[in-house]
């Protein structure tokens, strides 16, 4: 008996060992093909990227679209430590305050239209920047050439500087006018001004009037702005943006930035993790222009992790903008030792 349960034991034994082998040799198959699929997608999505950034490009700046993003992190690259500084001033909680009721430079006690107010004008004529009104000021003519440099009035409509005190950075995108703070230049050129020219800009870029129509009702693949009564088009930066990007947010936010500081910190506390920075939470028009400025000025991420950074790589599909950047840090490159520094 002792032997044959041995026997019968071993063969149980020699039964276990052999399903366990099976289940082992099926468990290495599956774990091959699941490596293999993992691989063989990887290779389709890097295939599908190549091809993107293959395609030739009409610029002469460079030949194809990973050209022009490689030129742009080549002249970028000794100064997008530099750049971070000002992009990075933005998440100072202060700047929650801007449009609130608590904000020292009110927009709606402001008289735009105040001609008095304005310290000096500069307009375009015959494609130069022209001081129209007040007094030629060697550091205000220093970004108005800047501005003059980096502004691709192909893309926006840009007609006018307007130096003024006490106003933050600000454009009308009707009368194409950038404002700029007169009192606040000197202290401001050195440590925000790049930052800030590719912000308004970014303003001018997707807050265009040629890409919103009046009207009382929208489509659901564009973005309604209700109190303007306004859609964007569908092929907009911003309802682009929006479609990929902002439909999760809550309509208060998207519709009237929340006005109030409580609201607006409550809004930060909740989504500081999908913002660039702290000010992009005030209102889809900062958050987009925010996410522009680090397109720009920060070096290119091939491998986005987070909302932020997804949000900077959402201008990369656009060839146009890809150019752009590689013209504008070419420019600020050459510029750097010209007259003064600015970084």
């Amino acid at each position: 008996m002792g032997m044959i349960k041995g026997i019968i034991i071993g063969g149980f034994a020699a039964i276990l060992v052999l399903l366990s082998g099976c289940e082992k040799d099926e468990k290495a198959v599956a774990d091959l093909e699941d490596t293999e699929i993992v691989e063989k997608f990887h290779q389709v999505e890097e295939t599908v990227v190549d091809d993107y950034w293959s395609q030739p490009i009409d610029s002469e700046l460079c030949k194809t679209l990973g050209e022009c993003r490689d030129l742009g992190d080549t002249y970028g690259s000794e100064h997008f430590a530099d750049f971070r500084k000002g992009l990075e001033r933005t998440n100072e909680m202060w700047y929650l305050n801007v449009g609130t009721e608590v904000d020292i430079y009110d927009f709606n006690d402001l008289d735009w239209d105040d001609e008095e107010l304005i310290i000096a004008r500069y307009e375009i004529i015959e494609d130069e920047l022209v001081l129209t009104r007040g007094e030629e000021a060697s550091i205000f003519k220093g970004v108005v050439d800047i501005v003059h440099a980096l502004y691709d009035r192909n893309k926006v409509n840009f007609q006018i500087i307007d130096f003024r005190e006490n106003v933050y950075p600000h454009v009308d995108i009707y009368q194409g006018k950038l404002m700029l703070p007169s009192d606040e230049i000197a202290k401001w050129f050195q440590i925000d001004m790049v930052k800030t020219l590719i912000h308004e800009y970014g303003h001018m870029l997707t807050y265009n009037e040629a890409d919103f129509v009046s009207s009382d009702t929208c489509p659901a693949d564009q973005l309604y702005l209700k109190p303007y009564e306004m859609c964007y088009s569908t092929d907009s930066y911003m309802n682009l943006y929006y479609q990929a990007l902002l439909k999760e947010y809550e309509e208060q936010w998207l519709y009237d930035g929340n006005p109030t500081v409580e609201k607006r910190i409550a809004f930060y506390e909740n989504h500081k993790d999908s913002f660039v920075t702290t000010y992009a939470t005030v209102n889809l028009f900062e958050d987009i222009a925010e996410s522009f400025s680090y397109f720009i000025l920060t070096p290119y991420n091939d491998r986005p992790q987070t909302i932020p950074e997804e949000k900077v790589n959402f201008f990369y599909q656009f060839p146009e903008l890809i150019e752009y950047r590689a013209f504008v840090l070419k420019e600020l490159k050459e510029r750097k030792d010209e007259m003064w520094s600015f970084y």
